[in-house]
């Protein structure tokens, strides 16, 4: 019988003004859960209804670490609407002992640099390739008069648990 290798689990984030998309990786090339879970606005009680829900996640997944991507300051709304939520999954994972990761869009960026992603979309599919059970979740591209479609938000979460793994060391190889 041979050795196992023990990867460790995270649980990648991102967080927008009423729904959030979750990706659980087991090491840098296994995605073991996604999904989008929508909340009601923050001052009806939303920040606790996420909280509850990242709760729920980290008790059934038990991750090393959770992986928020940073809202920018200059999203309208964005930040000041995050950030109450964003300091309730930082307490919920504290009285975990579970330590939380803060990434940038500027780290998700440059992590897809090398793949030549020049937009969301293109990213997108980069990870298709990566993930291949992602690929039935991939929208359509869309024409620069639509909005974003909504399972768009399950792609980023998985492109900030991407850009962890590639921010601390483990290099995912290009794909074919």
């Amino acid at each position: 019988m041979g050795a196992r290798t023990h990867y460790p689990r995270i649980l990648a984030i991102d967080l927008r003004l009423r729904r959030f998309g979750y990706a659980v990786f087991e090491g840098p090339k296994r995605l073991l859960d996604w999904g989008v879970y929508f909340f009601p606005p923050v001052v009806e009680g939303g920040t606790v209804v996420v909280t509850n829900r990242v709760g729920d996640l980290m008790r059934l997944f038990t991750p090393s670490a959770v992986v928020v991507k940073k809202a920018d300051r200059g999203s309208a709304g964005r930040g000041a609407g995050i950030s109450p939520i964003l300091k309730a999954i930082q307490s919920k994972s504290s009285a975990r002992s579970t330590p939380v990761c803060l990434i940038r869009r500027k780290d998700v960026r440059q992590a897809f640099r090398i793949f030549r992603g020049n937009s969301k979309y293109e990213n997108a599919v980069v990870l298709t390739r990566i993930f291949p059970d992602l690929l039935w979740k991939l929208p359509p591209k869309r024409k620069f008069y639509q909005g974003e479609h909504p399972r768009m938000i399950v792609f980023d979460a998985v492109a900030v648990g991407f850009t962890y793994w590639q921010l601390n060391g483990t290099q995912v190889p290009p794909p074919e």
